[in-house]
């Protein structure tokens, strides 16, 4: 990461002013062999009633995939929507605008596909509430450069901003201090409603192209719908633990430090599930949590990481530990939000426990092993 100036001043006599510097942030590379491409896919489920519209149900995927080399255009670390949503962020922790900027990402947009017998896996992906796609970025990347595609979900009029590829922008509808009431019954449900309606196209697709003609080409030929897991923070991680119980297309799953909603909390999951939470994350406390643990039977691992906060598990762990160490925000801000933990030491043990699980999931090795087999320092087993 590297500090850019716009403008410099220099001469004889008085100084000239100088122009403001502004700090860019960038993405760490993906530690695949792959090059990776990312495309965007827009659904309409016009057998489900929009919530908050009345209208068929509109969802825009983000899609990341193992590409062939290419000169293609480096695509934006997050699109508009997501784009939208961190600038207001930001602005809510009152970093000035215009101090900053993010790298493009590794990514190249439309890239050719590569080719694979038997098809990449599918990993499905759900954000954080209000957040969109670009927010994972950096796991993301990472997942497609080993050999995997992630289908990433803006879950409409709950997220920040979605804009689809026509130029329409559909805004949240929810407040970000809406009840738990409200996540558990609404936005829940629609969520998994979301990533069930995906995974039907992401099947039907093989046999029907009507939806996936602005997909680039044999991106749909080189995945395997038979062999889905899902991830997701916070919200995205509840939702990932009701689409596993709901739906057992779905092998297994990762919640990034989300809290246990729905009827899996008394259910419980036959399903694999690793649980990766910040230090001192309420949920292993909450109300669900106990009869999700006596109930499960698949199974389970819930693990915390020393020095993380609740939004060190996705792409902000980067971008406010930077801004905090360039004196654009508070450290005692970017502690709250992140914690203390080396940005890059976050990112890797996140890549690593990822793709490792996803890798043991899809039959290279078994799953307690491989998970006792990671042990880190940082890393400790709940309780």
């Amino acid at each position: 990461m590297a500090l850019v100036a716009t403008g410099s001043g220099a001469g004889l006599g008085a100084a000239a002013p100088q122009a403001p510097t502004v700090v860019s942030v960038e993405l760490p590379a993906p530690t695949g062999l792959s090059p990776v491409g990312v495309t965007e896919w827009h659904l309409i489920d016009r057998n489900r009633t929009d919530p908050w519209t009345g209208g068929p149900r509109e969802v825009l995927a983000q899609i990341w995939y193992p590409a062939e080399n290419t000169a293609a255009e480096a695509a934006s670390w997050m699109p508009p929507g997501a784009s939208a949503a961190q600038e207001e962020f930001l602005s809510e922790l009152d970093v000035p605008a215009g101090t900053w900027t993010l790298a493009s990402s590794h990514s190249r947009r439309d890239a050719p596909v590569r080719k694979r017998d038997g098809g990449f896996p599918v990993l499905l992906n759900s954000p954080g509430m209000g957040d969109a796609t670009g927010w994972s970025t950096a796991q993301a990347e990472d997942l497609a450069s080993h050999g995997y595609v992630v289908v990433a979900l803006n879950h409409t009029h709950e997220a920040f901003a979605v804009e689809f590829p026509d130029g329409r922008t559909a805004l949240t509808q929810v407040p970000l201090d809406s009840p738990q009431e409200v996540l558990r019954d609404l936005l829940l449900p629609t969520r998994v409603a979301d990533t069930r309606f995906v995974l039907d196209e992401l099947t039907a697709a093989h046999t029907d192209d009507r939806s996936t003609k602005a997909l680039p080409v044999g991106l749909i030929e080189n995945l395997d719908s038979s062999r889905v897991a899902m991830f997701g923070h916070s919200l995205g991680g509840s939702t990932t633990m009701q689409a596993l119980h709901e739906d057992h297309r779905i092998r297994a799953g990762v919640n990034l430090d989300g809290p246990v909603l729905g009827s899996v909390a008394e259910s419980g999951l036959d399903q694999p599930l690793l649980m990766l939470a910040g230090e001192f994350s309420p949920w292993f406390g909450e109300p669900g949590w106990e009869p999700y643990w006596q109930n499960n039977t698949g199974l389970k691992f819930p693990l915390r990481v020393r020095g993380t906060q609740h939004m060190s598990f996705c792409d902000q762990q980067l971008i406010l530990a930077r801004l905090a160490d360039t004196g654009l925000l508070p450290d005692e801000v970017r502690q709250k939000a992140v914690g203390a933990i080396d940005p890059a030491r976050s990112i890797d043990l996140q890549r690593t426990y990822l793709r490792t699980w996803f890798d043991t999931v899809f039959g290279r090795a078994d799953l307690t092993t491989t998970v006792t087999g990671l042990a880190q320092p940082e890393v400790m087993p709940y309780p």
